[in-house]
């Protein structure tokens, strides 16, 4: 029994570490997201925002390069929180 209650407190300081990194890059790509989003709203039809940041990031707009970047850095945020989580469950 002792073994098993000593890997659950790993893995809650683990699991603590994970919402740290998530607060994290809310703080640093999220609020600068709202802000961009809130400024070029009404330029995009409801539903087609990554294709018009697509298209501002093709042209050189820094918004658009930094909605994009932050869109696919979310990408792989979550896949790596799922992974890190799973392997975590099967220790």
């Amino acid at each position: 029994m002792e073994p098993v209650v000593a890997v659950a407190k790993n893995s809650e300081n683990d699991m603590v570490e994970l919402k740290i990194l998530t607060l994290i890059f809310v703080l640093v790509f999220g609020i600068p997201n709202q802000i961009i989003d809130y400024k070029h709203r009404n330029r995009y039809e409801p539903g087609h925002a990554w294709g018009y940041y697509a298209k501002l990031s093709k042209e050189g707009n820094w918004e658009g390069r930094f909605m994009m970047w932050s869109g696919y850095l979310a990408i792989y945020f979550i896949l790596g929180a799922l992974a890190y989580t799973f392997y975590l469950l099967a220790q």
